[in-house]
């Protein structure tokens, strides 16, 4: 659509048409606040300040978008989409592993219909996985307290100690 000609004619005949700025604030020529604005068609428009953006389509500077001054890109996305982390500091993960930047550092990791279904990682030395509640397999190591231990509670396997080599073929202990 053509802007209107508007050679001729009087402000006071167009300016419903018109729009203007307040200190940021949009208005048309009324003076009634402009809450949407939408503009058909590609263009280039410098700075554009908004709460938010629909559009079925959009580029920004190319296959990447800025927020708070960081990148994020295509390739960024697909590498979420497969289930992988995005970091770009490499880690050494001993044995062997090094230079590792596909890691994930959750809190913990949650069964997706069972919120009371998780494992959890503490920033002591412990890992621990609930079931429906209860904590049934804990690694703890933390200082002279070291211990595994799998179980409910009442029914547990504990290790402690220094267990250099053990054999267990059944039977009443």
């Amino acid at each position: 659509m053509a802007l209107p000609d508007l050679t001729g004619q009087n402000i006071q005949d167009t300016y419903q048409r018109v729009l203007q700025t307040d200190n940021g604030t949009l208005r048309d020529g009324t003076g009634s606040l402009v809450n949407e604005l939408t503009v058909q068609g590609t263009g280039s428009f410098g700075r554009v300040l908004c709460t938010s953006i629909s559009a079925s389509t959009g580029e920004f500077d190319a296959n990447t978008i800025f927020i708070g001054g960081t990148p994020f890109n295509k390739s960024d996305l697909d590498t979420l989409k497969e289930g992988k982390a995005i970091n770009t500091t490499a880690r050494n993960l001993e044995e062997g592993d090094t230079n590792k930047s596909n890691i994930i550092r959750p809190e913990a990791i949650m069964h997706p219909d069972d919120s009371s279904t998780y494992s959890k990682y503490t920033t002591t030395g412990r890992i621990g996985t609930f079931i429906s509640g209860t904590l049934f397999h804990d690694f703890n190591l933390n200082g002279n307290n070291n211990y595994a231990r799998i179980g409910d509670g009442n029914t547990d396997i504990q290790l402690k100690g220094n267990i250099n080599e053990a054999t267990l073929d059944g039977g009443t202990f």
